[in-house]
């Protein structure tokens, strides 16, 4: 048992190793810049063609949600860079990647989906996304009009795909987690 749990956990931080190291050579502005048009292909299809993208995009397909991701028409998805899950602890990581954790997985994935396409410049600041549990998700703007959700900034906003819309963000989506801003 304590084996399978070592295994588990080197696998684990040499999935993130090698994420990490992806990440450190992606130009966030060079996203989907070989794709001739972004609205060819769907939301994961598109997530699923930059590496640095890669730990979100297992993340949905270990969650179960890739074919209704596949088939929702106009939907949003804020997508963490790999870069965004270095504060994610290993433990955290395993607990939510374990196949008896799925319902967990599932509802972390979640909180980067809105059911409905919102570009950047729609949001408001102090606005709030309820989702169907009691947790809420903050969204806030600072002087620049700089985009936060959930404590996440959109580092590239508004990459149209055939069935949504994508906004590239620094890190994990957090309910129930603001950020304020001294003007």
């Amino acid at each position: 048992m304590k084996t399978t749990v070592r295994n588990t956990l080197a696998m684990v931080f040499t999935l993130l190793l090698v994420n990490m190291t992806a990440s450190a050579q992606w130009a966030g502005s060079e996203v989907f810049s070989s794709v001739n048009n972004t609205k060819d292909y769907t939301t994961l299809e598109l997530a699923s063609m930059d590496p640095n993208l890669s730990t979100f995009v297992n993340m949905v397909k270990l969650s179960g949600l890739a074919p209704s991701m596949l088939l929702t028409d106009a939907h949003t998805v804020f997508i963490p860079t790999n870069d965004a899950f270095r504060d994610l602890s290993i433990e955290k990581f395993a607990e939510l990647t374990d196949p008896k954790n799925q319902a967990k997985l599932a509802e972390f994935v979640k909180y980067h989906f809105l059911p409905s396409k919102q570009m950047d410049y729609e949001f408001k600041d102090s606005q709030v996304i309820t989702d169907p549990s009691p947790n809420e998700i903050s969204v806030s703007k600072d002087t620049y009009d700089n985009v936060f959700i959930g404590g996440a900034k959109i580092i590239r906003p508004n990459i149209e795909a055939s069935n949504g819309v994508i906004h590239i963000v620094n890190d994990i989506i957090t309910p129930n987690r603001d950020l304020f801003f001294v003007d």
